[in-house]
């Protein structure tokens, strides 16, 4: 009979590959492979009874930024909303704690080989969106101007420029040199992908974790990749880029006809930052944006008050400085941890360029929460918190990263 250890291990291996698998393609599916290793880390948690567990100051941090979430809770008059946004406060510990022990059950480079490849399959699905779409018996993918493969546009977008600056990093590696090309292939579907979504904040989310990787990395790959990258997407801006009748090319986001979303944004700042100063401690309540926002309007046209777009100002609005604060502890100690990997790694370590490209993913997805509300979006999120298992894994295991 095997031990509770040995059982641990094998779902936690499979819960890695699943989520690897289904990351850009079920949100169902994520969710079944976090549940199955959350499962193996209670097993864990089991077996390691009587045994000494260091806390780790990033599942603390998780765990405060969740507590502190409450009073916004306990404050909203929509309360189904507020405890459906807290769900990806909480997220962010169970995230953690599976994701933690990837490299310890040594499933690490067999969950980046199968999030490499699911995502060049999701790429393809996109292609065939734009091609028209496909219909061959079972098989039905409709067209799609913006294209999102088997996901919501904006959620495949947010994931995509996550994977092309993990992907992009680790194709650097001296360790994965003779698979170089096939990843910078799969970098490239992944990138022309993300122009197809159209979605602009993806895009400057993607410069901003790509500016970040290449001073981390200092690589002339890294720079001639990022500039190429982005001469294609001012070209793609300018020339083709189509979104229902609404262009957006970059000369015109500042010109007549105006853009609805651009506009929509501006309004919703203004009025997130007001409630803000009404409400400097609690904020308004975490469910409460929408009926808040609806009672400010005051006659300005918007496309949705459902969130903010913004979520440094939708926090300030519905948490107040008492949710704000815990939620910059938690990205200063986040990236404190990923700093002591790459300190730690050889120069030439693979571990050092899981670090970067996690980094990088970090600016880029602080970038997007500019213009967009990506943190409360738990898919998006779920990916991105395990990019961070897989490269605070040495931290987990409790001994420095691999030198060779």
């Amino acid at each position: 009979m095997r031990s509770i250890a040995g059982i641990s291990n094998g779902a936690f291996r499979a819960a890695f590959v699943l989520f690897a698998l289904f990351a850009p393609f079920s949100i169902a599916g994520m969710n079944f492979a976090l549940g199955l290793a959350a499962l193996a880390w209670t097993l864990w948690i089991i077996e390691q009874r009587g045994a000494r567990v260091r806390p780790d100051a990033l599942a603390l941090a998780s765990i405060a930024l969740a507590a502190f979430a409450l009073p916004s809770i306990l404050l909203s008059e929509n309360a189904a909303r507020a405890l459906n946004d807290w769900r990806s406060y909480w997220e962010l510990s169970i995230c953690f704690l599976v994701g933690a022990s990837i490299a310890r059950v040594r499933a690490r480079e067999a969950a980046f080989w199968a999030l490499a490849f699911s995502a060049s399959v999701a790429c393809v699905v996109a292609f065939i969106q734009r091609a028209g779409g496909l219909d061959a018996g079972p098989i039905h993918i409709g067209a799609a101007h913006r294209v999102g493969g088997t996901m919501f546009t904006m959620t495949f977008a947010g994931i995509l420029y996550q994977l092309i600056l993990f992907t992009g990093a680790v194709a650097l590696a001296p360790r994965f040199s003779r698979w170089r090309w096939w990843l910078a292939a799969v970098v490239a579907m992944e990138f022309t992908a993300l122009l197809l979504t159209m979605t602009r904040g993806a895009w400057v989310a993607l410069f901003v974790g790509a500016a970040v990787l290449c001073m981390m990395v200092r690589r002339r790959a890294a720079f001639m990749a990022t500039a190429l990258a982005l001469a294609v997407a001012l070209l793609f801006s300018f020339v083709f880029a189509r979104d229902q009748g609404r262009t957006i090319a970059v000369t015109e986001l500042a010109t007549r006809p105006a853009d609805r979303n651009v506009g929509t944004r501006l309004v919703l700042w203004q009025i997130s930052w007001d409630l803000f100063l009404q409400h400097p401690v609690f904020g308004v309540g975490m469910g409460d944006y929408t009926i808040e926002a609806d009672r400010h309007l005051r006659g300005r046209k918007v496309l949705t008050t459902v969130d903010t777009h913004n979520v440094y100002l939708h926090l300030l609005a519905t948490r107040g400085l008492v949710g704000f604060i815990p939620f910059v502890l938690y990205f200063v100690v986040l990236l404190r941890s990923l700093a002591r990997v790459y300190a730690r790694a050889g120069p030439s370590s693979v571990e050092r360029y899981y670090a970067a490209g996690t980094v990088a993913v970090v600016a880029a997805i602080l970038a997007g929460a500019l213009t967009e509300n990506n943190v409360d979006d738990s898919e998006v999120f779920m990916v991105f918190m395990f990019l961070v298992g897989i490269a605070r894994s040495p931290l987990a295991r409790g001994n420095p990263p691999a030198g060779g």
